[in-house]
């Protein structure tokens, strides 16, 4: 979840209510260690009610809200025995896969099934790299908009670019995007490193990706 759209003393839950109520379709990128994925205490994210991903899921669930999961890096379909109470219905959805081998042919369906919710607004005419100039504008579970890089960026989009092959490493093609979306509000080149390690499940990966990063 993006914080920084969360004013200072707003009530989080009902931001989140806000803006899945306000999207056509929301995106679960699930990877390997989804499931598995833990807090600073080691309790698994998905058991935490506050926890702001889930809290997004069971907002898009409850409200009836399209929730298109995206598998990549390998990732299976949470069984509904694995999920909170909340979360079981993601369990029935369809499901897409992302693959490095087949990338330009996965997201031509990833679009397509996102067009009977977004219209217009989501053309089949090529697969999305550095050089689109504008994404679906589709929620995903981190609550953040998939967006190019603006022109007045303080990230060099060199910089962008080799920090997307490291991340890559990590989340497989989906990187390019999460690089892209973090710069836009990166204060700096150790803030975009700092948010996008985030996304890195393992604490090991995670240090690894930090050195080669700064490195």
């Amino acid at each position: 979840m993006d914080v920084a759209v969360i004013e200072p003393g707003q009530d989080f839950r009902e931001a989140i209510d806000k803006s899945v109520a306000s999207c056509s379709a929301l995106l679960a990128v699930i990877g390997q260690h989804w499931l598995e994925a833990r807090d600073a205490s080691g309790s698994r994210r998905l058991d935490d009610p506050a926890d702001f991903v889930r809290s997004e899921l069971a907002a898009a669930l409850r409200s009836n809200i399209p929730v298109v999961p995206v598998l990549v890096r390998g990732a299976r379909m949470p069984r509904p025995e694995e999920l909170p109470d909340d979360l079981k219905e993601l369990a029935y959805r369809n499901a897409v896969e992302l693959t490095h081998a087949r990338w330009r042919s996965d997201i031509p369906l990833l679009i397509r099934a996102l067009r009977p919710y977004m219209g217009a607004r989501v053309t089949e005419n090529r697969a999305p790299d550095a050089s689109s100039p504008r994404s679906p504008e589709v929620q995903t579970a981190t609550g953040r908009r998939s967006e190019a890089v603006p022109a007045n960026s303080s990230i060099h989009p060199q910089v962008v670019e080799r920090l997307s092959r490291e991340l890559a490493q990590y989340l497989g093609p989906i990187a390019n995007m999460v690089v892209k979306r973090a710069a836009k509000q990166a204060a700096s080149f150790d803030d975009l490193c700092a948010t996008i390690a985030r996304e890195i499940v393992s604490d090991a990966d995670r240090a690894r990706f930090l050195r080669s990063c700064r490195g």
